[in-house]
Formats: structure tokens, sequence, C-alpha cells
């Protein structure tokens, strides 16, 4: 096996934040969802609009889907928040930007 992953679906705002499927070939299908609140701390979102959190979410999806492969699921679903972009987090406040 290769543990490779595939997006599954077009993400949608669901009022706590981006949800997504991810198709993992050893996990199968994990549903995925990045808090409202990461996206503006982390990946600078305007707003909790939706048009802002999906733009924010689509600029940073390579690193947004590496976060979600290393995670383990619970209850075939990964809950991803700031903890899980440490090093995002302290490159933008030392003035690195990606």
């Amino acid at each position: 096996m290769t543990n490779q992953t595939a997006a599954g679906n077009t993400p949608v705002v669901d009022g706590t934040g981006v949800r997504f499927t991810l198709f993992h070939d050893t996990r199968g299908p994990v549903v995925v969802e990045i808090a409202c609140s990461t996206l503006r701390r982390i990946f600078q979102a305007r707003s909790d609009a939706p048009d802002d959190l999906l733009d924010a979410y689509v600029k940073h999806q390579a690193q947004i889907h590496q976060a979600a492969t290393v995670k383990v699921p619970s209850n075939g679903m990964v809950l991803l928040a700031d903890g899980d972009f440490a090093s995002t987090a302290r490159d933008r406040s030392a003035g690195v930007t990606s």
C-alpha cells in the first residue's frame, strides 16, 4: 500500500468549520473538519463568512490535507484545530509566509 489520499467531495462550510472527505488507501473514507477559528488564526481567513473560509481552505488545502492524514480518525472523523498546525503558527509569528 502506498498510503495515499485523495479528496472525495467539494468542501462545505457547516457553521463550525469547513468539512470535506478524504479517501485514504488504507483507512477508506474519512470525514475531516477544520475549525473556523483555525482557518482564521492559522490560515488568515478574513472572517467566518463561507467564502472567506473556503478561500483560506483552498489556498492551504495541501497543508490541511497533510495534517488530516497523520491524525487517527475517531468514529470515522478527524477534527483539525490550531494545535495540528503548530509549525505553521510559529512560522507566521516569525514572519515566514508560505
